[in-house]
């Protein structure tokens, strides 16, 4: 099946060729400063890589990307990217390996690109003789590389971080992970009812570590996969308190998950649920424990009227029945101090 390309109105580059951008950042740009400065590399133009960036005048992205591309002597032309076309690219990376025939054509380009920039060719003038070419060693011969290793759990969690970011400043309220049939899998969230795509095809193993950093995030083991597992944290988000509510769900031999985002009106009618949960339940053992009480205060009262009946003491065990009398005193007289207590906060609620 062939992907469809990303069209960009951006003057002369009207499109993208997303088949080419796997082997562009393998070999320019790592895909962890793609995530982390929204930016990806979509073409080279003889002596300038084309940047597709989120931002354009996001002096520190340039710099950076600037600074690593100071060794291949390419210089960076930037064009606008939306969130979603860049993030888009980023997921058809993760689905797609770079090829490592592509790449070492790559390698081998800026290298020659390189040489022919810091060893210049003689001028030859009407009355100067070329001189002769210096015996030099052959060129090396280029080998392919080997293909790219899994995703690293860094850069999988930089992927979580970007995918957070997105659905947290777009008011999402709800982000699902979806495996597919085959080795893809999709997330997408909830905005306002409404489902959208945050990746459409992932990789499976790009999947499994999402959900192992998703289970760390949650403090939950990413070690126990297959089971049913939830959990719930408080973060807050640009000084907005939020609560996250992860779900992970089982379906055959995969993972998926429902991470819940409560902030705002809804973060509030979920802490006033709660709590009039802890009313309940309070009130229910407050109420448990009054009987309890009333049953114990009983219970002593009949054992002091019996051990009064006793003119002298029936044996030897007396003094030590009068001291147990006494702490009994003393516990009845706690018990009754807790009752009022009770009495007075039930009267005022």
């Amino acid at each position: 099946m062939t992907d469809p390309d990303v069209s960009l109105a951006v003057g002369r580059h009207t499109k993208i060729d997303r088949t080419r951008v796997p082997a562009l950042i393998a070999q320019y740009l790592p895909v962890e400063i793609c995530i982390y400065y929204q930016v990806v590399p979509v073409a080279l133009d003889t002596d300038s890589l084309i940047l597709g960036m989120v931002d354009p005048q996001d002096l520190a992205a340039l710099d950076y990307v600037g600074k690593m591309l100071a060794y291949s002597q390419i210089s960076v032309e930037p064009i606008p990217l939306t969130f979603e076309e860049q993030q888009d690219l980023i997921a058809y990376y993760f689905s797609h390996p770079p090829d490592p025939t592509e790449v070492a054509r790559l390698r081998s380009q800026a290298q020659a690109n390189r040489v022919t920039r810091e060893v210049p060719a003689p001028k030859a003038g009407p009355e100067t003789q070329m001189a002769p070419a210096p015996n030099l060693p052959p060129p090396a011969k280029q080998t392919a590389p080997p293909a790219p290793p899994t995703e690293s759990e860094e850069t999988v969690q930089q992927l979580l971080n970007s995918m957070l970011r997105r659905a947290l400043d777009e008011r999402a309220d709800q982000i699902f992970v979806e495996p597919q049939e085959g080795v893809l899998c999709r997330v997408r969230y909830r905005q306002q009812g409404i489902l959208r795509d945050l990746f459409k095809e992932l990789s499976e193993s790009v999947r499994a570590k999402l959900l192992a950093s998703m289970k760390r995030m949650m403090m939950l083991d990413p070690a126990l996969i297959g089971e049913a597992q939830q959990a719930e944290v408080e973060r807050v988000y640009k000084g907005e308190p939020l609560v996250l509510q992860l779900r992970v769900i089982p379906q055959r031999s995969k993972e998926g998950a429902i991470l819940n985002i409560l902030r705002g009106e809804a973060l509030q009618k979920y802490q006033q649920n709660q709590n009039n949960i802890r009313v309940t339940e309070a009130l229910a053992l407050a109420q448990q424990t009054h009987q309890m009480m009333q049953q114990l205060q009983m219970t002593l009262s009949s054992t002091v009227d019996k051990l009064k009946q006793y003119p002298s003491p029936p044996n030897s065990d007396w003094p030590l029945m009068t001291e147990t009398l006494a702490a009994i005193q003393a516990q009845a007289q706690m018990i009754a101090a807790y009752q009022q207590d009770w009495e007075k906060l039930n009267s005022g609620s």
